[in-house]
């Protein structure tokens, strides 16, 4: 035990001078985690997952306004009305080219006076002569930002078509009941014998109901989408395997410089010199988790983004860090015995880490992915040790819904190590 921890030491006094290189280690991930957490953040905002905001010029301020705002409330669309700064189509145009607001809708005056009479003309020409169309056809215009993505631009259009089509048939119901009314008294019906007073909201009353829950729990929902918790720990665990270079660049230059033959002459097993290497980037990796974790729970709730949490299962979240640390420690070590110069672990480890980080959905859902590389993306250790935080920070899930992939990063370690070791034994 004395002997690894001396190894152990000497590792982390190695790391204490190289400070250029622990400055990589602790800037990448962090400024990684910012800068595509944000960009993510944008992305949400782009294609409609948040409210969009709407410049409505309401020169009618009649029923219609009203009826459409109370019809957009639970809708992703945030309404913004300017009646007192805008008063032409051109006010609101020229809004929206600025770029700050993504749609601008004009009702024009005497709206709701036309829609009525639109509706009780459609009434009569479709009961005296069966011509469902109406001579008289309500027109708002709308306005949208050039530079919005084309999925947003026909979400909002849909949301204002079912919104409008929506007060539309309530007006509709509302002009047919009145004329089975006046059917009925001239029938000499008793008025209470027909709900036609309700007929709108009788009709109106939905048949299906959506219920969205987990595990049979009738009243649980999903959570929302969260791009903090799915990229604290993907770019954490992206910056984590980064250091199998460093680690592999120290075991080159002790094999480059003698030391390495010079410790093997010693009562010291190489085994032991593994083991200390392993611990003393391990709390690199640990320290690199800490301190992401720490600019997702305190950095980013100041520039407006969710905090980073993993009050869930913290016990669960560190085992994670432990093995995945674990895994990229014994990629190092491969690295380190399997090449001749820094530039070839350096080149290959690189290259590695970015095509498996890129395999295993750091960089893009493997979901999104084509399905060959959704098959792929199995092979890659970041696949696993980012399935097994997504499970427990955004799924929820217990410590046994991971022990696959636990198992995984496990087995990926010991077989790294007996690969380093084997390289060790053919060289002697």
């Amino acid at each position: 035990m004395l002997k690894i921890i001396t190894a152990t030491c000497k590792e982390l006094i190695l790391l204490k001078r190289d400070r250029a290189g622990l400055l990589v280690l602790f800037l990448m991930p962090a400024l990684l985690v910012i800068v595509i957490t944000l960009v993510q953040e944008n992305v949400m905002e782009l294609t409609g997952q948040k409210s969009t905001q709407l410049l409505l010029l309401d020169l009618d301020e009649g029923e219609l306004g009203i009826n459409l705002r109370q019809r957009l409330a639970g809708e992703q669309i945030e309404i913004v009305a300017w009646d007192k700064q805008l008063k032409t189509s051109v006010d609101v145009e020229k809004a929206i080219a600025t770029g700050n607001y993504q749609v601008g809708l004009i009702i024009p005056a005497g709206s709701s006076v036309t829609m009525r009479e639109a509706a009780t003309q459609l009434l009569q020409t479709t009961v005296q002569s069966g011509n469902d169309q109406p001579a008289l056809r309500l027109y708002l215009k709308v306005f949208f930002d050039p530079g919005i993505m084309p999925g947003l631009r026909s979400g909002i259009t849909a949301q204002l078509q079912m919104a409008l089509g929506a007060i539309a048939m309530e007006m509709k119901i509302e002009n047919l009941g009145k004329e089975i009314g006046k059917l009925v008294t001239q029938l000499g019906i008793p008025q209470d014998a027909l709900p036609i007073d309700n007929l709108s909201e009788h009709i109106g009353q939905p048949l299906f109901t959506l219920d969205e829950n987990r595990d049979g729990a009738v009243d649980s929902e999903s959570p929302p989408y969260n791009p903090v918790q799915q990229n604290v720990p993907a770019w954490a665990l992206f910056g984590m395997f980064f250091t199998a270079v460093p680690l592999a660049g120290s075991i080159l230059q002790e094999r480059r410089s003698g030391i390495w033959i010079r410790l093997a002459s010693l009562p010291l097993s190489h085994l032991v010199l593994f083991v200390g290497k392993v611990i003393a980037f391990v709390v690199v990796c640990l320290c690199q988790f800490v301190l992401v974790g720490l600019i997702g729970a305190f950095l980013f709730p100041g520039i407006g983004l969710p905090a980073f949490s993993i009050s869930q299962n913290p016990g669960a979240v560190l085992l994670v860090v432990f093995l995945s640390s674990l895994a990229a420690c014994g990629f190092g070590l491969f690295l380190g015995m399997a090449c001749s110069t820094y530039e070839q672990a350096s080149t290959l480890g690189y290259t590695a880490i970015v095509a498996s980080a890129a395999l295993g959905g750091v960089m893009v859902p493997v979901y999104a992915m084509p399905p060959l590389m959704q098959e792929l993306a199995i092979i890659s250790p970041l696949n696993w040790g980012l399935n097994a935080f997504l499970d427990i920070l955004v799924r929820g899930d217990a410590l046994s819904a991971i022990w696959s992939d636990l198992g995984r990063l496990t087995l990926f370690f010991f077989l790294t190590m007996l690969l380093a070791w084997n390289l060790v034994r053919a060289r002697k």
